[in-house]
């Protein structure tokens, strides 16, 4: 039965943070998660600071998340912060500070050991605010957090309801000193969530809400993207289409582009969002062999066809790496198709998946003029 629960406070607009004080009044003591530069140069931080000590909250500022912070610093950070008493926790910073405080705050509430939180079975952590300063996780807006397991070449989700932030701040002014390769790569990664949510087994007209306006609100913003001449406006568009594929992906799952895009990142040093970018074109198509007409609402609310996207996606995020048969066949022995088996269409095989990465990667001809997948 389709359903949507997003218990998430959303404040939005420039100044929200000091606009709206009083979702901060949590607790006497929090603790603000971050990495070593974003929070300092978007300003989130000093905003932030000035509101706590308005109101006479202590904090402690943990700032040494990378993205190779793993399970047993966020398990170590987590302790740390219940035995000091903390009763809160502020993440500020893109997709990997925001789920490391949210991973965090059960570690504080729980006294439990470090992979029991996948079990999932632990008691309602500590309420945690998100500030995102990138437009593209939706981890502000989802129950899901995404741990490595002190690999960098292993990761592993959990989800919870109870990990749903508190509340989340959306001022777009956070975002506005974003390089424009990391701005690109992320709002390709907030369109891949909003088109695999659409394109799913598991999408519901909640859900299909949600994903269709990020897909709109993103193609918006294609032309500046390419150009690179990015707006405030423009940036308050990314912004807000990266939440909304968050609450999308928060009610269906993430598809196959997330899957096999893991394996560039990991293998290839590819950045996440890039890495899926260079696979939505391929997925779309796929879909289409299924349901040709989801996959045209999808290119109608983003503003071109399919050689238009393909387009689009060479534009700002083109995968230059060498990709050889030798490296799909190690990717395949990590096959996705179990994972993502009740959100894809049809029945996904091995081979499928050998040739989707193959369509994707190395037929550097196919032009995508046909919308039915042919393989």
């Amino acid at each position: 039965m389709p359903k949507y629960y997003m218990p998430t406070m959303l404040l939005s607009g420039r100044g929200c943070v000091k606009r709206h004080p009083r979702h901060f009044r949590l607790g006497k003591k929090c603790m603000i998660v971050t990495g070593r530069q974003s929070a300092i140069l978007s300003g989130a931080l000093d905003d932030i600071t000035a509101v706590l000590d308005e109101n006479g909250i202590e904090y402690d500022v943990y700032d040494k998340v990378t993205g190779e912070t793993g399970i047993s610093e966020i398990y170590e950070l987590g302790k740390t912060m219940r035995e000091s008493g903390v009763e809160f926790v502020i993440g500020i910073g893109g997709g990997t500070p925001l789920d490391v405080a949210k991973a965090a705050a059960v570690y504080a509430a729980n006294d439990i050991e470090p992979m029991e939180i996948y079990e999932e079975s632990f008691d309602d952590p500590l309420k945690v605010i998100c500030v995102p300063t990138t437009a593209g996780t939706g981890s502000d807006t989802t129950q899901y957090v995404m741990m490595m397991l002190d690999d960098v070449h292993n990761r592993r989700s959990f989800k919870s309801d109870k990990c749903f932030p508190y509340a989340t701040y959306l001022d777009s002014r956070y975002t506005m000193m974003l390089p424009i390769e990391v701005t690109r790569n992320t709002a390709v990664d907030a369109l891949c969530h909003a088109v695999e949510s659409y394109l799913n087994t598991q999408a519901s007209a909640f859900s299909d809400t949600a994903a269709l306006e990020a897909v709109r609100l993103i193609g918006s913003c294609a032309d500046a993207l390419a150009s690179g001449n990015i707006t405030e406006e423009d940036r308050e568009k990314l912004l807000v289409a990266a939440s909304s594929g968050g609450m999308a992906v928060a009610h269906t799952g993430l598809n196959m582009v997330h899957a096999m895009g893991h394996q560039l990142t990991c293998e290839k040093g590819i950045p996440h969002g890039r890495a899926n970018g260079a696979l939505l074109v391929e997925f779309i198509a796929w879909a289409a062999r299924y349901d040709v007409m989801r996959t045209v609402d999808v290119m109608t609310a983003f503003g071109t066809d399919l050689p238009g996207l393909k387009k689009f996606i060479d534009a700002v995020a083109p995968v230059t790496e060498e990709i050889t048969e030798d490296d799909i066949d190690m990717w395949l022995e990590y096959s996705i198709t179990d994972t993502v088996s009740e959100n894809c269409y049809g029945t996904l095989t091995r081979e499928d998946e050998g040739q989707i990465y193959r369509n994707a990667l190395m037929n550097k001809d196919r032009d995508y003029k046909k919308w039915r997948y042919n393989g």
